[in-house]
């Protein structure tokens, strides 16, 4: 737009109506700020079960990989490198760069690759992430140093409300 469509369009805005537009605002955050609509749990101490589809970290089960290189063919993040471990091609991954797609997984012929519920691995360098395949071999930690219990929950939607967490047993 040119500046005189601009100025016109400024021209023709009700100010009335742009002032109660303005306290209609206001007033929706002073509402949220006195109660909270919170969808935010509070990990570590309160967890969400996951679905049993969910594609957590991917680990290797390198006594069934064949090397066949599909699972580094198809990484759309180039995560996943073959490399030559104790006399034979196996893949490693670099945590780093993988988006979670499951590719590697779903074109893997002998199921040497499968996904963990695992996500929630915490790393100190970018070298720790990078597995070789010893460490892409092994079963993850799946329990967190946490102080007390946690609490399991899982969402469900309320109309009023929106997303709402509720014990899961």
């Amino acid at each position: 737009m040119d500046q005189v469509k601009i100025r016109e369009y400024d021209k023709n805005k009700n100010p009335f109506r742009l002032f109660g537009a303005h306290v209609a605002a206001v007033g929706e955050g002073i509402k949220h700020a006195i109660k909270p609509k919170t969808i935010t749990l509070r990990y570590p101490d309160v967890s969400m079960t996951l679905p049993t589809n969910y594609r957590g970290m991917i680990r290797l089960y390198k006594d069934v990989c064949i090397g066949c290189s599909l699972c580094a063919m198809i990484c759309p993040a180039d995560a996943m490198k073959m490399t030559t471990w104790e006399g034979k091609k196996l893949p490693q991954i670099n945590y780093g760069r993988c988006v979670f797609c499951g590719f590697c997984v779903d074109v893997c012929p002998v199921d040497a690759l499968r996904e963990t519920r695992v996500h929630d691995a915490a790393f100190q360098s970018r070298r720790e992430l990078v597995f070789n395949p010893d460490k892409f071999n092994q079963d993850f930690d799946q329990t967190l140093p946490v102080k007390g219990t946690v609490r399991k929950v899982r969402a469900v939607i309320d109309e009023n409300k929106g997303i709402r967490y509720v014990p899961d047993e």
